[in-house]
């Protein structure tokens, strides 16, 4: 190994080493992180490649591990916390997610990513469980989703997405074979701590509709599904996915599916959206004012919504709510992964900005109700 590249390593594992004494959640937080980041440079630097399976990826490079690992270590010095207002389980990037608010408390499920490495590189293979009751202060409990070798998902889970009805919560996660075909899967919980997974019928319980080109041999979209009951009780799942194009092209949709039992699911085809030019993700649709609203990833731009009178059809944009200004390395490096809730009288919005080098993180910001329709995003809670 090159004797600089060594020295570098050494030197920055001696200015952390103090923060390593310490129990606060901030600087475990960090600390976590600049471990894993100067882990990874001394891999890379040893010969291990920085390419996933799929190829090269924007930020990995042993400058950009190093570099970051560094200026978290000197704000550290100078007293300052550089990844306040940012939440993550010690030592991992937090990707897709769901909120579900219970007894005071919100629940959160999530993408348990790594940083350092790309999903194509280190496999993403279980669902993580967080609690807080100030949006501030996490307890990171034990993971509750894994692949399975001997079930469709027998790579990788993604982006899990909880709704109850009657009591019962169900999990719909994307369930992620070897050849990356995906397909939406169910477990089911009455606590939200243990969950099961669903054994009373096909699962998958929903994969693309005619209208698609899903195959389980290859690369198939249909992941980053979300469920949301409407006031009659039936309950509609909207998902990422893409649909063939009169030109028999393939475009980015919103796959659309409905249910009156949460188990069985009826197709409701797919929507796409003019401004998406790359790939649709992460859709998240909520019931305000008695018109639904549609919050979804834009990538390579930021967070967009649309709002309908109905919850299949007629969804109007209302253009970009979070965008990022600066032109994204990639398309997956803008503010994403949306979801509002509700919490002791206040809305929020999230948002998982992809930093190069896969660093992700939890923020959680105001979200305002304004008169004419729209929706104003403010101050980030810290």
């Amino acid at each position: 190994m090159d004797e600089a590249v060594f020295r570098r390593y050494c030197g920055l594992k001696a200015r952390v080493a103090p923060f390593e004494l310490r129990a606060d959640a901030e600087t475990v937080k960090t600390v976590s992180i600049v471990a894993v980041l100067l882990e990874r440079a001394l891999n890379v630097a040893a010969g291990a490649s920085a390419d996933g399976r799929f190829g090269p990826s924007p930020g990995h490079t042993l400058e950009n591990y190093f570099g970051r690992a560094e200026r978290y270590i000197g704000a550290l010095e100078r007293g300052e916390f550089p990844l306040k207002g940012k939440a993550t389980e010690p030592g991992h990037a937090l990707v897709d997610h769901s909120f579900v608010v219970k007894d005071g408390k919100v629940h959160l499920f999530y993408n348990r990513d790594y940083v350092g490495y790309e999903w194509d590189t280190m496999p993403v293979n279980t669902v993580g469980h967080a609690v807080t009751e100030d949006l501030v202060n996490w307890t990171w409990e034990p993971p509750v989703v894994s692949v399975d070798p001997n079930q469709f998902e027998d790579y990788q889970v993604w982006s899990p997405g909880v709704a109850e009805k009657d009591g019962k919560y169900y999990m719909y996660y994307t369930g992620v074979n070897y050849n990356v075909a995906q397909a939406i899967c169910l477990a089911t919980s009455d606590d939200l701590y243990h969950w099961e997974r669903w054994k009373g019928g096909p699962n998958p319980v929903v994969k693309p509709g005619e209208w698609g080109s899903w195959s389980e041999e290859r690369w198939s979209d249909c992941r980053d599904a979300m469920t949301f009951v409407d006031d009659d009780g039936t309950a509609y799942m909207y998902y990422c996915t893409a649909r063939r194009k009169e030109d028999g092209g393939m475009t980015t949709a919103v796959g659309i599916a409905s249910s009156e039992d949460m188990l069985h699911w009826q197709d409701r085809g797919a929507y796409s959206f003019d401004i998406c030019d790359i790939t649709l993700e992460s859709p998240f649709v909520l019931k305000h004012g008695g018109r639904y609203y549609m919050f979804y990833t834009n990538c390579g731009h930021g967070t967009a919504y649309a709002v309908s009178d109905d919850p299949v059809t007629g969804w109007k944009s209302l253009g970009m709510l979070m965008p990022w200004t600066v032109p994204p390395e990639c398309p997956a490096n803008v503010p994403s992964c949306a979801e509002v809730f509700e919490f002791k009288g206040q809305w929020y919005i999230s948002s998982c900005l992809r930093e190069p080098g896969c660093e992700q993180y939890l923020e959680l910001f105001r979200l305002t109700w304004n008169d004419d329709g729209t929706v104003s995003v403010g101050e980030r809670v810290e």
